[in-house]
């Protein structure tokens, strides 16, 4: 490959099928076994044909390293008993998302020892080989495990409510799996807010502006309970209402950017309307108003629950709640 010179012998078909596999990155140990000493490595990085990454770590080509490259890098720099976890694994693994890529995430078991490398952040797991998953390379944590230690290490709750209803919703792992392996988690940080948001998926909920509604809307102001994603036919369509409160037929619609921006999809979002409409049903509709003014969309579900005859009361969420009401 350019830029390294292997001896001419069968070493150097397998050193460069290795290098391809790790996206280009090699350890020091790797090269010395393919017949490549110190002194060539050295003669090479200063000549500017590879780069070295880390130390005893280097890539087979110079500028600059993309995200693959410095996953295999790290990896190779942290030993064999490291997995990638966190916002790492998740990329890793498949999942759509504003990952943080700026920094390396794996995972070492407790108690071992870690040199800091720039780049790269290190978790300690006891139970460290219970995580991981086994014949991969680089090693990897469960989906479940990465996507918990991630949503635990964001600030906001809303932050990590959207990271479990973003993989709940696109069908990556069951609410069921991920509260099992909460289980083995005990000391999580977060662990409660986890689980609650985790049996919101469960219940239906699969965005976070649905757990908003849920959560700040309905929970908080003392609406009954709803029902979540009930399945709607009429002919051959089928749909999914968000809300359906089903003992008042009162549906409540949740429009997130996603999904409902073209034509096509408003189109289909008034025809849905119209059909629970002729079934007698009425559909408020609401967007994310509902982030920075819970209050007035509770208001106007509350009153058109109590025209088809809920009893309430609506109940106000804080002391500074414009419903009437004592605290």
């Amino acid at each position: 490959m350019e830029g390294l010179r292997e001896p001419e012998d069968a070493r150097a078909g397998r050193f460069v099928e290795l290098r391809g596999r790790q996206q280009g990155a090699f350890s020091r140990a790797q090269a010395v076994a393919n017949g490549i000493d110190d002194c060539m490595l050295a003669r090479r990085c200063r000549n500017r044909q590879i780069q070295r990454i880390h130390q005893g770590v280097y890539a087979d080509f110079t500028g600059p390293l993309p995200w693959a490259t410095r996953v295999w890098a790290a990896w190779l720099a942290c030993g064999p008993y490291a997995a990638l976890t966190g916002d790492t694994a998740l990329r890793w693994h498949g999942l759509s998302g504003d990952w943080d890529d700026e920094s390396i995430h794996l995972a070492v078991p407790l108690g071992r020892r870690m040199e800091r490398r720039p780049g790269i952040r290190i978790t300690r797991h006891q139970n460290f080989d219970a995580f991981v998953m086994n014949g991969r390379e680089p090693r990897l944590v469960r989906l479940e495990v990465a996507l918990l230690t991630a949503a635990s290490r964001r600030v906001a709750p809303d932050r990590r409510a959207a990271l479990v209803l973003d993989a709940c919703r696109q069908r990556r792992t069951p609410p069921d799996r991920l509260l099992a392996e909460l289980s083995r988690l005990p000391r999580l940080r977060g662990r409660n807010l986890l689980q609650q948001i985790i049996q919101d998926a469960a219940a239906g909920v699969q965005s976070l502006l649905e757990h908003t509604y849920l959560t700040r809307v309905e929970r908080a102001h003392g609406l009954p309970d709803a029902a979540r994603q009930v399945r709607a036919t009429r002919g051959t369509a089928v749909n999914y209402r968000d809300v359906d409160y089903l003992a008042y037929d009162l549906i409540v619609e949740l429009d997130g950017r996603a999904g409902h921006a073209d034509a096509a999809s408003s189109w289909r979002d008034m025809h849905r309307d119209d059909v629970a409409t002729l079934q007698g049903k009425t559909t408020l509709r609401f967007g994310y108003q509902l982030v920075t003014d819970p209050c007035t969309a509770a208001s106007q579900i509350g009153a058109a629950l109590a025209l088809r005859g809920w009893p309430g009361p609506l109940t106000p969420c804080s002391p500074t709640c414009p419903i009437p009401g004592g605290f």
